[in-house]
């Protein structure tokens, strides 16, 4: 496998504001009102209606979870690792969420006055007009923004150095480079393992013997996982094939309605996903945390 050729590395940017205030002469009176230290708390003023958000923050949250579900982790310092693979799914996701995000912003721009004028109702004595931005300013407090940049290895840093060290020091980073390549992998494993998990969780019954509710979303997501971690496979780990495929097979291609009380329940089909789930799980048991070390072999 080669590294530079495989993968790249994404970073996500989005700036959202908050539309919150800490307003001084607020946490002052009640401070004082209640016979306590100025420091013992602080008031944080909603300069806008919550719902004034809704659409915007539902954007954030998808960005974000869209990036890191079509990633793998890398470092701590906000990149992750996005296969050659898996780049025209990601791409397209992101830039969708990037125009939407532009979208919403125009429309809260648009709304922004009349938002203000039930701000000064909600708010009473509190509002201040000079708390406000500009409908300009609006424009750079909400934005996602991905950039996509090469992935280090060890001869760029060793170029860098004039050590007679250099040996050791491109063997410390390699082994930096596997060790995170085998973290990433292994955060597949767990994630495949913890979606059957929660199928399993869904599927027991409760104290009376009656199912527990089981949403749509359980398949929705253990489908959209089957569909991207093949992609994001970077060693071509055939053991997490094999699992990702058994899960797709017993689990991803049942319909959510044959597991629960609905006109197609079929409690045969749900005993069988149960027990399907309950077996995958002793499967992936050696792949959590630290004992994830398969993908290392498979490299």
């Amino acid at each position: 496998m080669d590294l530079n050729s495989d993968a790249m590395l994404v970073s996500l940017r989005i700036a959202a504001w908050s539309g919150r205030l800490y307003d001084r002469a607020a946490s002052t009176h009640v401070a004082v009102h209640h016979d306590a230290s100025t420091s013992a708390g602080r008031y944080n003023k909603r300069l806008l209606p919550k719902d004034a958000f809704a659409a915007l923050t539902a954007t954030v949250s998808r960005a974000r979870t869209a990036h890191y579900e079509q990633t793998l982790p890398w470092d701590d310092k906000g990149a992750r690792l996005l296969t050659v693979a898996n780049y025209e799914r990601y791409t397209e996701l992101m830039d969708g969420l990037c125009e939407k995000m532009v979208r919403e912003r125009a429309r809260f721009v648009e709304d922004y006055e009349d938002n203000i004028e039930r701000a000064r109702l909600d708010l009473g004595r509190l509002f201040r007009i000079g708390d406000y931005p500009s409908s300009a300013a609006l424009k750079s407090k909400f934005s996602i923004r991905y950039r996509i940049s090469a992935v280090p290895d060890a001869d760029h840093f060793i170029a860098r150095l004039a050590s007679d060290d250099t040996e050791r020091v491109k063997r410390d980073i390699e082994s930096q480079v596997e060790e995170r390549l085998n973290g990433a992998v292994g955060d597949l494993y767990r994630r495949l393992g913890e979606a059957v998990e929660r199928v399993s969780d869904r599927l027991r019954e409760d104290g009376d013997g009656k199912p527990l509710v089981f949403r749509n979303s359980m398949i929705e997501n253990i489908r959209d996982l089957v569909d991207v971690v093949p992609r994001l496979n970077i060693f071509g780990d055939g053991e997490l094939a094999r699992l990702c495929e058994q899960v797709k097979e017993r689990i991803a291609s049942v319909e959510p309605d044959a597991l629960r009380p609905s006109r197609t329940f079929d409690p045969a089909a749900r005993r069988r996903v149960k027990r399907d789930a309950d077996a995958l799980m002793e499967q992936f048991a050696g792949y959590f945390g630290e004992a994830a070390e398969a993908p290392r072999a498979a490299a």
